[in-house]
């Protein structure tokens, strides 16, 4: 089986340091060829004028051979009309997935989301990363065969120390919706320590107090997967998530979590180590500080829990049992 995976060219792929999209396209493109197919990846921008732009696109495309794949993953949610078209023309199976934040939260959708999800709607298929994404799909009409699928992680390539020697830790970009500025304010006067690591989305702000609250600067995938462990808990308070890939990496590497409900996507919420809070009601700063507490006792068994549940050697077959499923509806329907 051949899959072309296909971004938007944000960022390359792999990503230098930060890019959670694209790092999963990566490791999914790698954990297809250790499993015996083929994969390619396409993942240029057409950053020309608007009258040269739908030119750069079919040659890009074009230069792609989509033709030459079986499958092609469209992880850009929002090119899903062209690709449809593109799908039926070069007869290759079109499969796609949204990364949105807010996917599963129709009530936060931007306009321009509201007509990407109808377009979705009309695709043949959506890899969805949630359960509680293909819900909201499903109550709001969306006709495309809906498969869910977790975002798979390389537990191997973390870390995991016998006990913490920090406490606890935002990780991820700094951004509204992420809540890092009214975590900040909340642990103001706490006794609980929490770093906040993460490049700062531009007119941000973050205002820690350098004494139980740090801003450590933006990490390395290195860092990420050598340095995490040494915290006892992450923390993730967003607004909106669908599988944030940084609760997998904090469970690969042992720590217990803190999180707010839309960021408990794919968990089992009733496991000792998960902490679900009311961002405005709780109180934030106790509930951190029982989560560190309690860390040493859990963190073999956190490990474990990721490995059974997320590791690509977990998620990969599935992956792969859903696109030969595809193909072979395609067969049937083609003879």
């Amino acid at each position: 089986m051949k899959v072309l995976f296909v971004l938007g060219g944000g960022l390359p792929i792999p990503p230098p340091r930060w890019g959670g999209v694209e790092n999963l396209i990566w490791q999914q493109k790698c954990a297809l060829e250790r499993a015996g197919h083929q994969a390619g990846i396409l993942n240029d921008a057409a950053k020309l004028s608007r009258t040269f732009r739908a030119i750069r696109k079919v040659w890009i495309i074009l230069k792609s051979r989509p033709w030459k794949y079986d499958v092609v993953h469209l992880h850009l949610d929002s090119m899903t009309e062209y690709w449809r078209v593109l799908s039926r023309f070069f007869s290759f199976t079109l499969v796609v997935s949204t990364h949105y934040g807010y996917a599963a939260f129709p009530e936060k959708w931007f306009t321009s989301y509201r007509r990407t999800f109808r377009q979705m709607s009309e695709a043949p298929y959506l890899i969805l990363i949630s359960a509680e994404i293909r819900n909201t799909f499903e109550r709001l009409g969306c006709r495309a065969k809906m498969f869910v699928l977790p975002n798979g992680i390389n537990c191997a390539e973390f870390r995991v120390a016998s006990q913490a020697s920090k406490q606890a830790i935002v990780l991820g970009r700094i951004e509204p919706r992420k809540k890092q500025a009214e975590l900040a304010s909340a642990l103001d006067g706490h006794t609980v320590e929490c770093d906040f690591a993460g490049p700062v989305q531009a007119g941000c702000t973050l205002n820690v107090n350098n004494r139980n609250t740090r801003y450590i600067g933006e990490w390395s995938r290195d860092q990420v997967q050598n340095e995490l462990t040494e915290y006892a808990c992450l923390v993730l308070l967003s607004d909106g998530e669908g599988h944030a890939g940084v609760v997998s990496e904090a469970i690969a590497s042992g720590l217990s979590l803190v999180l707010s409900p839309e960021a408990s996507h794919n968990l089992d919420v009733s496991q000792e180590w998960v902490t679900i809070v009311d961002r405005e009601n709780d109180n934030l700063g106790d509930a951190i500080a029982s989560a560190v507490r309690a860390n040493p006792k859990h963190r073999s068994q956190i490990r474990a829990y990721c490995e059974r549940n997320f590791d690509w050697d977990v998620i990969m077959p599935q992956y792969i049992a859903f696109l030969e499923s595809t193909l072979a509806r395609k067969s049937r329907f083609a003879h």
